[in-house]
């Protein structure tokens, strides 16, 4: 009879190649959702700002939203491209 367990593990398992390609495919396919997301919505953020006129008071933020997507569209540029 046999005194190995079947619960234990005789070496630690390691996230295999594929394993770590799949995770790396779904952080990218998620970082290009939301960049193309946010480039889509940003825009309308930026025109409630022009239409209030509070770009004059809230200068920074206007030019952190402009930036922010700049960054969203290289982003997001990819996204469902096949």
């Amino acid at each position: 009879m046999s005194s190995a367990s079947p619960f234990r593990r005789s070496a630690p398992e390691f996230p295999t190649t594929s394993g770590v390609q799949r995770l790396q495919s779904l952080a990218v396919g998620s970082a290009r959702f939301a960049g193309f997301w946010s480039a889509v919505v940003l825009p309308f953020a930026m025109l409630a700002m022009v239409v209030s006129g509070s770009v004059a008071q809230q200068a920074p933020l206007f030019v952190g939203l402009l930036l922010a997507n700049v960054v969203a569209l290289r982003v997001g540029h990819g996204h469902k491209q096949e």
